[in-house]
């Protein structure tokens, strides 16, 4: 837990959102029915920046990477502009 607040100063004002944890999630069906959720997320957080590049940059010394165990991995995705 130490290392968040330097992460965050880190990315600064690129960081719009620091996130959340997250737990028990489902997935919705189209049937109506729900099942485990699809994904297995411990949480989240939004990076902006002008490319993929720089968020893999932030990234680098990311706490959960820091670990260096191979226990956790931290997945990008864009979100399309309007």
């Amino acid at each position: 837990m130490k290392k968040w607040p330097a992460w965050f100063s880190k990315v600064g004002d690129k960081l719009v959102d620091s996130g959340s944890s997250m737990d028990n999630g489902l997935a919705l069906n189209s049937d109506a029915s729900t099942s485990d959720s699809a994904f297995d997320f411990n949480g989240y957080s939004m990076i902006q920046a002008e490319n993929i590049n720089e968020v893999v940059s932030l990234l680098n010394d990311h706490p959960f990477l820091s670990l260096g165990k191979g226990e956790y991995s931290v997945e990008i995705s864009e979100l399309p502009k309007a």
